[in-house]
């Protein structure tokens, strides 16, 4: 039987489902602004009713009612929505960043209205046309330099600003990780909490959404996933990084800043427990790696270093008959004649003779000697490979010559003091012949590699290096090497006539002014020299050639007339040794960079490179394609040994994915533009401005720079500078063309002028693809597809996280009307409620006072 105060308990539910319910809206009303706070509802329920199915059930024409119960407040929320969220918050992080951090870059660049660096261009070229039509106009000349240094001064204002936002941006990503370890404590922090209300029954709303702030505004900075609750099996709450738990319970990995040497201790971002070094020794090596790079482990050998050096020769001994002439005045005649043949180049390492028919046998080279024909070739075949020879260290050369007496060919070579044993070979010499001799008897073996490659019909002479240095070949005396076996460098080679009243500088002179100076001639920096006279100190002038270049592959080659005739080269003190030897005079040599990535091999005539010069068939082992050794990946080498580099991105997305790839991708891109103008503008430049006269007293000087010398690309937008001396002396500026004979054509000539104005249509940069001002406005172009394309993404971006919000919103943001209508709902359950507990207390009252009295 049901108890008399059975409604009592009714109604005493009921009032405390009201009260908390209206309770309830009170909190969300008062939260309303709080960010990240979500609605709460109280769900409710009927008890159980009276009674319960049974055989002892009393007999009740049913089951009655008693009352309403209170389940949960819950919160209202959209798991599917978070997700999306916060993934496509972490995308609009890393656009906010890219949007921020482009528009300030073209604040910089400061186009297309601004004082820039194109102006700083159009002025310069502007500056060079006026001088080609004024060479002897001292002002035109004075606002060339000036206009010269302008856009040095453009150039070195723009990489230093760069270079000061990516130190600026380096600290940004510094205090980001900061802000990402907080939230990551805070997590944590709040799942032991949470953990501890959640054992004791209790449901922590309002921490729960404490800690989905927390970890979208994590994802936000990085590419964070928050575990989803279906995927927990153990009840803690978790949160990934690529793979690494960040969060798990109340256990915390924080994210850790990880220096990296080689980009100048900059910061990369990896994983508590998870780091890791990007190169296993610092001593052979270290890197810059993009955030763009493929994740990879590359092994590195590096087999030697680069000099850095450019080739020059010169200045041999003075050696009585024989040796250098002792010059007091370099301006009065030497009294010597001759020819001076110069080259400046290789053949790569791998060089590949002509094909010769091989029907009849191995090719016959050479037969015996009738009428005219020569009876002696000399040929040269240079290589740092030939270090190690005694006397000369890289130079070995052959000679064939005609024995009359015993009436065959015999083969010889010389290396330095040392020369092998004549070898005779027969009436005629075949290609075996020369092969056998050159892999066998020159004392090279290990060091050139000399075989016959077959084909068919056709045999060829190959030439290998053993170390994989650069190869250079030269005829001497004849032409034997280049038209009958087919063996020579691919580079220009200029003939200068000495004459018997030419002077040293005179002769300096001729040299230098061959650049440019018609068909055939050199018309690339990397392919000549300059001529330069210096003295001893002890009042002796000599003449020095350099290359313009830096690198192995700029070698300067020295030969004499095609007759073999070595004596001017030799009193100019570019040859040294007796008059039997054709040896090259080596002040500096260069060596090139040779290192092994992942089996494939590279040279490069820097130590510090992004590019390097593939060994491979694709250009027939010339080494001469400019390729990326690995991508995304800066070296900076120190020494030989073994290395490898490890390449991983812990962090992929979200604000700081976008501040490392500004810093490290963006902008040192940006830098390399404004470096290879620089660089190239100043090569170019020199090289022209060397051939040129100036006027004046100096109307007989060639040999002056017009920039000063910039040793690599790497920072040479910081280093452009106009020549000391072309400051302190314009008439220095070299307005005119050499007349061929090492005079200038006259001061009023304005031929090496215009060469140099010239050079705004000369298509040198970017593998000779674009000129100088198509190289920049193609850098703004892209500059500003980059920006339009982050300011659409962070708009498209902006607009979908706005949407998903919205829809967020709808489920757990709270509507203050619907809101008022709970407090009203429920205002009105408990005043009904009330009245039925009043009644009910009445009713009670007069069973209790009323029943039983009479009357009454």
């Amino acid at each position: 039987m049901i108890n008399s105060f059975f409604g009592f308990e009714m109604g005493r539910r009921a009032l405390d489902y009201c009260r908390r319910g209206f309770e309830t809206a009170g909190h969300n009303i008062s939260n309303a602004a709080t960010e990240g706070y979500s609605k709460q509802r109280v769900e409710a329920s009927t008890t159980d009713p009276f009674t319960e199915p049974g055989l002892n059930r009393p007999a009740l024409p049913g089951q009655i009612g008693t009352g309403v119960k209170i389940d949960a407040i819950v919160r209202l929320r959209d798991q599917f929505l978070d997700l999306q969220y916060r993934e496509e918050s972490t995308v609009k992080g890393y656009w906010d960043v890219m949007t921020q951090a482009l528009d300030t870059l073209e604040t910089f660049v400061n186009e297309p209205h601004g004082e820039s660096v194109r102006v700083g261009l159009d002025d310069f070229w502007s500056a060079l046309q006026e001088v080609s039509k004024r060479p002897d106009d001292t002002s035109a000349r004075q606002n060339l330099i000036t206009k010269s240094d302008t856009l040095g001064v453009y150039l070195e204002s723009l990489s230093r600003n760069y270079d000061e936002y990516r130190n600026g941006l380096n600290g940004q990503v510094s205090l980001k990780v900061k802000e990402a370890n907080t939230y990551i404590d805070q997590i944590a922090a709040l799942n032991v909490t949470i953990s501890e209300i959640e054992g004791v029954g209790g449901n922590p709303n309002d921490l729960y959404d404490r800690r989905d702030l927390m970890a979208e505004k994590l994802c936000s900075l990085i590419d964070a996933e928050v575990g989803s609750p279906c995927d927990t099996t153990d009840g803690e709450y978790k949160i990934y990084l690529g793979g690494r738990t960040l969060v798990q319970g109340d256990k915390a990995r924080h994210l850790e800043l990880v220096p990296v040497p080689g980009n100048q201790g900059y910061y990369d971002v990896q994983v508590e427990d998870n780091t890791f070094d990007h190169v296993s020794d610092l001593d052979v090596l270290s890197v810059i790696i993009d955030q763009q790079a493929p994740e990879a482990v590359h092994s590195v050998s590096v087999e030697r270093l680069a000099t850095e050096t450019a080739w020059s020769v010169g200045g041999a001994q003075i050696n009585g008959a024989i040796g250098r002439l002792p010059v007091s005045d370099p301006d009065s005649a030497m009294n010597i004649e001759g020819t001076l043949r110069l080259q400046v180049g290789t053949s790569g390492v791998r060089a590949t003779g002509k094909q010769l028919d091989n029907q009849t046998g191995s090719p016959i080279l050479l037969k015996a000697p009738g009428g005219d024909d020569p009876t002696e070739h000399v040929f040269r075949i240079a290589s740092q490979d030939l270090k190690d020879m005694p006397g000369n260290p890289d130079e070995m050369y052959v000679t064939l010559e005609w024995n009359s007496g015993t009436s065959e060919w015999e083969l010889s070579s010389r290396c330095g003091n040392t020369t092998s044993a004549t070898v005779g070979v027969g009436q005629e010499v075949s290609l075996d012949d020369l092969q056998s001799f050159l892999q066998n008897d020159t004392g090279v073996g290990g060091r050139l590699n000399v075989m016959v490659e077959s084909s068919g019909t056709v045999d060829r002479l190959v030439v290998r290096s053993g170390d994989d240095h650069l190869l250079s070949f030269s005829d001497m005396k004849g032409d034997f090497l280049s038209s009958v076996v087919g063996l020579k460098n691919d580079s220009p080679e200029v003939t200068i006539e000495i004459e018997d009243g030419d002077s040293l500088r005179t002769i300096a002179n001729k040299i230098n002014s061959s650049y440019k100076a018609g068909d055939g001639a050199p018309s690339d920096p990397s392919q000549w020299l300059r001529a330069e006279i210096k003295t001893d100190g002890s009042g002796d002038y000599y003449m020095v050639l350099e290359s313009n270049s830096i690198g192995e592959a700029n070698r300067i080659n020295i030969m004499g007339s095609d007759k073999g005739d070595t004596y001017a080269a030799r009193r100019l003190g570019l040859m040294g040794g007796t008059a039997t030897e054709y040896s090259t005079e080596v002040i500096t040599s260069s060596t090139d960079a040779m290192l092994m990535v992942n089996n494939d091999k590279f040279l490069s005539s820097f130590n510090e490179f992004r590019q390097a010069r593939a060994i491979g068939p694709s250009d027939g082992y010339q080494a001469s394609e400019m390729t990326e050794a690995s991508k995304g990946i800066e070296f900076q080498l120190k020494s030989t040994g073994n290395s490898s580099i490890r390449i991983e991105h812990h962090v992929k997305g979200g604000q700081i994915r976008s501040m490392l790839e500004v810093r490290d991708d963006v902008i040192l891109e940006h830098m390399a533009n404004f470096d290879e103008i620089a660089y190239g503008l100043a090569s170019e430049m020199n090289a022209v401005h060397y051939a040129g006269h100036g006027t004046g007293n100096y109307a007989n000087v060639t040999g002056t720079a017009f920039f000063e010398s910039i040793g690599q690309m790497k920072g040479a937008a910081g280093s452009l500078t106009v020549n000391r001396e072309l400051k302190i002396a314009p008439a220095m500026l070299a307005t005119a063309a050499g007349d061929g004979s090492g005079k200038t054509k006259g001061e009023g000539d304005g031929g090496n002028a215009i060469n140099m104005a010239q050079l705004k249509q000369a298509k040198v940069l970017d593998g000779d693809s674009s000129t100088f001002n198509e190289y920049y406005e193609d850098f703004i172009a892209r500059l500003g597809v980059q920006s339009q394309r982050a300011q659409s993404m962070q708009s498209n971006q902006t607009a979908l996280v706005d949407q998903i919000q919205q829809q967020r919103q709808s489920v757990m943001g709270v509507n203050i009307d619907e809101e008022m209508m709970d407090i009203m709902k429920f205002q009105q359950g408990f005043n009904a409620i009330s009245r039925y507990v009043t009644t009910l207390d009445e009713m009670l009252d007069k069973i209790i006072n009323g029943m039983g009295r009479v009357g009454m």
